[in-house]
């Protein structure tokens, strides 16, 4: 099981953050991922594979007016 904003989010084998987010919607062009607290770049999301208990917090980053 994994934690994403803290609700849980069911963990399967060869989970990348990319299919995470593939999987949960979240599609804003501006996101920040961090996983078990240190910051994921953009460039890595397909290649970082994910564990089982692992912690993503995904952050949509916009700018107001």
């Amino acid at each position: 099981m994994l934690t994403v904003n803290n609700t849980e989010h069911p963990f399967s084998e060869g989970m990348t953050i990319k299919s995470l987010m593939d999987e949960k919607g979240f599609v804003f062009h501006r996101i920040i991922v961090k996983l078990n607290g240190k910051i994921v770049e953009d460039i890595d999301y397909t290649r970082t594979k994910l564990q089982d208990g692992d912690k993503v917090e995904a952050i949509h980053v916009f700018a107001g007016g």
